[in-house]
């Protein structure tokens, strides 16, 4: 009966609304749900949910979850399907055009450099910035994923431009110093049937993924990738001393932990290896510190790793006419890509 319904009665407390009203204008609510949406496609991904997902068109929760239909992954799945990342249709899932675009190449890359690769690192933040732990000591980032998802990266964003900036060149053979999971040089000998890649990498982990994917390729015969500090050339392979073009992507950077002169040493020890018309590509990130395509939280894994902060091209060209390296010309992407700049390095005369 109608007079039987409960009394409602609202309070308002000014205190409170101004409180609530200070966390929702303050974007939290947003950033909170990024944060967990992030997680929630990493792993889609990383279950094998993902890949079960784009098997079929529509696809039962029994198929996405393999068969463990449980009341979590259903309620995971119903998760993703209010966050606009599934659709849902009598009992069956697809991926949304966002959730197709969320899920893509580079969209997974991007996520796992920084959910992955750097996790070690930013789940420590508050002992990194109290003391109580040190980063290279206490703390490291994960060497695996990050030559995995920097390749991706690589792959989809640099292979075309390096290869414009060898055309007319016809180099014979390249070496790739940070070389991580070896894909700029298996794309480079795939596309070109003449060369003979060679990688280094500090990490053993980035070498037995290049390795690998060499072998995948077909093409371990043309390829040789070894165990070397690229800031140590008195460490690299002696076959890397006879590439005709060495390159380097998003790698110089980190020595400027150590100051700029560091830098500048290494570039003058590489001069000594470009005689006779060889070439340095160097690639690096050119940071702008705003919020635009991660720039912030580029600034931010860098800092916290004491790898050096990412120049801008003036500060670069300043160190190159400091060094005894000239910058011929400057490639960049039209665009699309990360915000980086190839500079063209030879030595002088």
């Amino acid at each position: 009966m109608l007079g039987d319904a409960p009394q409602h009665v609202e309070v308002w407390n000014g205190e409170q609304v101004d409180a609530w009203h200070a966390y929702h204008t303050s974007g939290m609510p947003e950033m909170i749900s990024s944060m967990h949406l992030c997680m929630a496609i990493f792993a889609l991904a990383e279950s094998g949910c993902l890949e079960r997902l784009r098997a079929k068109e529509w696809s039962s929760a029994a198929e996405i979850l393999d068969g463990a239909e449980t009341e979590l992954g259903r309620g995971f799945l119903r998760y993703l399907q209010v966050c606009n990342v599934l659709d849902e249709w009598e009992g069956r899932y697809r991926l949304t055009p966002r959730g197709s675009m969320l899920t893509g190449e580079i969209s997974l890359a991007r996520l796992g450099f920084y959910l992955e690769a750097y996790a070690p690192v930013t789940r420590r933040m508050t002992d990194l910035l109290t003391g109580k732990a040190v980063y290279g000591r206490d703390v490291v980032r994960a060497g695996g994923p990050l030559s995995r998802h920097s390749g991706t990266v690589t792959t989809v964003s640099y292979v075309g431009l390096v290869d414009e900036a060898l055309a007319g060149r016809s180099p014979r053979r390249v070496l790739d110093i940070g070389c991580g999971d070896g894909s700029l040089v298996l794309q480079l000998c795939g596309r070109r049937p003449d060369l003979f890649g060679v990688g280094i990498d500090i990490s053993p982990d980035a070498i037995d993924n290049a390795r690998t994917n060499s072998a995948r390729a077909n093409l371990a015969a043309r390829t040789a990738f070894e165990v070397a500090d690229a800031f140590s050339p008195d460490t690299w392979p002696e076959s890397a001393w006879a590439a005709d073009v060495i390159i380097g992507v998003g790698v110089m950077h980190e020595l400027f932990r150590d100051g700029e002169q560091a830098v500048i040493a290494i570039l003058d020890r590489l001069a000594e290896a470009l005689a006779g018309g060889k070439v340095f590509l160097l690639g690096e990130p050119e940071l702008r510190y705003d919020n635009r395509a991660n720039d912030s939280d580029f600034f931010l894994v860098h800092v916290l790793t004491g790898q050096g902060i990412p120049r801008d091209r003036a500060a670069w060209l300043e160190v190159f006419r400091n060094s005894r390296l000239r910058c011929e010309r400057i490639f960049t992407n039209a665009v699309a890509g990360p915000r980086t700049c190839f500079y063209e390095l030879t030595a002088r005369a």
